[in-house]
């Protein structure tokens, strides 16, 4: 579904766990685009074929060409597991902060480019401009991204629908995921797009919104 301008978002809608995907069209040379977090290949547990049915919807836009870079907010398989068959049959490039490496590696995954802090220009006429926040503390190198054009918040598995990632998982930490927050929460936000429909489909609209999103979590799981 198209959201603003030429951002795409893709809420998953199976049975098993994977993750929302986002897709910024025609933005790299060759009117390539950029997908972030692929998800599964196919779940673990049902055995659906996210990567198909994400493609599906693609299709359904009127998205055609092919896909140059794969953004990984961080390196948990069900957000990442696909980005190797993209690579494979687009020739893309695999973007992740360098903390999530090992593990990106650990499974088999190619990583070509580790992000930083700061902006990352996307440039196809339109020279989109995103900045990449590293937001520890679901994973060590959790990133967050940030369209300040559009003002919306790719914000992963460190903040959903009145909650937040798990800090149980290796490499997560309660104390920073909360810094994470407070931090993303003075960015001025119209979408906030989470990393999985849990509860919600997990596309926050509107700056009033958004807001009262943060206020609960902070005063009702962070305090």
């Amino acid at each position: 579904m198209k959201l603003v301008n030429n951002l795409y978002t893709y809420v998953w809608q199976g049975n098993d766990n994977n993750c929302n995907s986002y897709l910024f069209a025609d933005v790299l040379k060759g009117n390539r685009h950029v997908v972030i977090d692929p998800g599964h290949i196919t779940t673990p547990s049902y055995r659906e074929p996210g990567l198909i049915k994400l493609f599906k919807e693609m299709e359904k836009d009127g998205i055609e060409g092919t896909t140059g870079l794969v953004i990984l907010t961080h390196a948990h398989p069900d957000h990442c597991e696909a980005a190797s068959m993209i690579r494979e049959q687009n020739s893309a490039l695999v973007a992740l902060h360098e903390a999530d490496g090992n593990i990106y590696k650990r499974s088999g995954g190619i990583v070509d480019i580790y992000l930083e802090e700061g902006e990352l220009q996307l440039a196809n006429g339109s020279q989109t401009r995103l900045q990449i926040y590293h937001s520890p503390g679901h994973s060590p190198g959790h990133i967050t991204i940030y369209w300040p054009e559009e003002k919306v918040l790719i914000a992963g598995d460190v903040i959903f629908y009145r909650s937040t990632g798990r800090v149980d998982l290796p490499g997560g930490n309660a104390k920073t995921i909360k810094q994470s927050i407070e931090r993303l929460s003075g960015l001025d936000i119209n979408y906030l797009l989470c990393g999985h429909p849990y509860g919600h489909p997990g596309i926050i609209e509107g700056k009033e919104e958004v807001q009262q999103n943060f206020d609960f979590i902070k005063s009702h799981i962070l305090f």
